[in-house]
């Protein structure tokens, strides 16, 4: 878990935890794949690596959402830093994994950029979510972030179940207000933790909007009778949550 609080998408990842330019939540919705590729560098190697982003990997994420191979794309800096986690990332959508890959291989091509050779750890992430609220994007200040816990093992989709029922509608309120401009529940779909492990995923507009939405949730809350709380918390593995706070460095969506 320690793992996953570096995610976003993302998903965690992920990425996870991009501003997207498809269809609002509805009873029918395509499923989104999101890639999450995330670094942990050196503070000394802070400003090389977002010059290298800009050089490497804007071009290719732009040509890619302009073509229509992705959907969106993002790249990320870490505001709570631990001794293990990541401090950067970068994060793109589709509706195929060949979409995510084609960005992928053009990435490699090049090979690592120095920014990324001065990382001392790495780690991706492939996730997948047909549960979103997704509006038309963040502006320059925007702010990620990524809620993880691990679902009972034994009913892993009642988790998605309760979230739905108590809080989902907070969620479609705030997203209705500008509060925020995305919110998804994100799986994975290449396994590389718990298969059970569910992330939550919200794009805040600004800061003073991650306090709008936590007073709503709060509130939420506050207003659940006991069994209805229990009913929530109780489809998760106690303990198991884990979160990042991050900041949207570059953003484009189709």
């Amino acid at each position: 878990m320690k793992k996953i609080a570096g995610l976003v998408l993302l998903c965690f990842a992920a990425v996870v935890s991009v501003p997207i330019g498809f269809s609002q939540a509805n009873s029918a919705q395509p499923v989104v794949y999101t890639f999450v590729s995330q670094f942990q560098i050196p503070r000394a190697s802070w400003a090389q690596y977002a010059e290298n982003t800009e050089k490497s990997f804007l071009p290719i994420a732009e040509k890619a959402v302009a073509d229509g191979t992705i959907l969106s794309y993002s790249t990320f800096e870490h505001l709570v830093h631990t001794p293990e986690g990541y401090t950067h990332g970068a994060a793109w959508t589709s509706t195929s994994i060949a979409g995510l890959t084609k960005v992928l291989d053009e990435l490699r091509k090049a090979g690592p950029t120095p920014g990324q050779v001065a990382a001392t750890k790495h780690e991706d992430f492939l996730m997948q979510t047909s549960m979103y609220l997704a509006g038309a994007g963040s502006g320059a200040e925007a702010y990620l972030r990524v809620v993880c816990q691990n679902a009972k093992p034994d009913k892993p989709e009642e988790y998605a179940a309760q979230l739905k029922k108590y809080l989902w509608p907070t969620f479609e309120e705030q997203f209705k207000k500008g509060s925020v401009s995305y919110v998804g529940l994100d799986s994975q779909y290449v396994n590389t933790q718990a298969p059970s492990l569910r992330c939550l995923v919200v794009t805040y507009p600004n800061a003073e909007s991650m306090d709008k939405w936590a007073t709503a949730v709060n509130a939420n809350f506050s207003k659940m009778k006991d069994a209805d709380r229990d009913a929530f918390y109780g489809s998760a593995v106690t303990d198991s949550r884990r979160d990042i706070m991050a900041r949207i460095t570059h953003s484009g969506h189709k």
